[in-house]
């Protein structure tokens, strides 16, 4: 796949969507149609041309790494950890100077780090201790299911987050995060909807994609 940067310009805004819901997530194309919006038919057209000029634009090398390596899950429970304490300065470096940030279905994304980093502290991270993340792994992607704490000290799944860590010129640094917002996935992750109560002060994080 070509840098996130070329990726950007490449796809439109749904066709990268019906993109990662299909060949990274692997979801069917009924699920995808009706996440987006859209007929079984668009999806799979909107796939195919997506694939087809991904296909024309030709590999990128800095894309190109084993999945879950120890690198990548260093990355991925530093991510974690920073998301849960809201630290926004630890997240941004991260990040790659291309990175994006998508919400499918929504339609909006953020590129590069000020950006993206302004997103998360205004409209997500507005606290530490709001969110805990529970590692999975998307096709070989470090991924994580997003669960908010409730009023009542309940965690309700929120989001499934899908990470793109570079390698090549940039190894380490993270390329594209990715928020689906439907707690359908959860259980396509064998996570539950819901997670127990725990005291607000702090919650013990699991280290990510764990062999």
């Amino acid at each position: 796949m070509k840098p996130d940067n070329e990726f950007e310009q490449l796809l439109p805004p749904r066709q990268r969507a019906v993109l990662i819901l299909r060949d990274v997530l692997d979801w069917p194309a009924a699920d995808t149609a009706r996440m987006l919006g859209m007929t079984v038919t668009a999806v799979n057209s909107a796939l195919r041309r997506a694939r087809a000029r991904l296909e024309q634009a030709g590999p990128a090398a800095d894309e190109v790494a084993e999945p879950a390596s120890r690198r990548d899950r260093d990355v991925a429970d530093r991510y974690a950890a920073a998301f849960q304490d809201a630290d926004v300065a630890a997240l941004v470096a991260l990040m790659r100077a291309d990175v994006t940030a998508e919400m499918p279905p929504m339609r909006e994304w953020f590129r590069g780090p000020g950006d993206v980093g302004r997103f998360l502290a205004t409209r997500v991270l507005t606290g530490p201790g709001r969110f805990t993340l529970i590692p999975v792994e998307a096709n070989g992607q470090p991924a994580f299911g997003t669960y908010l704490r409730g009023e009542d000290g309940e965690w309700v799944a929120h989001a499934i987050q899908v990470l793109g860590i570079a390698a090549g010129d940039a190894p380490g640094r993270v390329t594209r995060i990715s928020m689906f917002l439907d707690v359908g996935l959860f259980p396509a992750f064998g996570l539950p909807l819901t997670l127990p109560a725990v005291p607000a002060a702090r919650t013990e994080r699991t280290p990510c994609c764990s062999p």
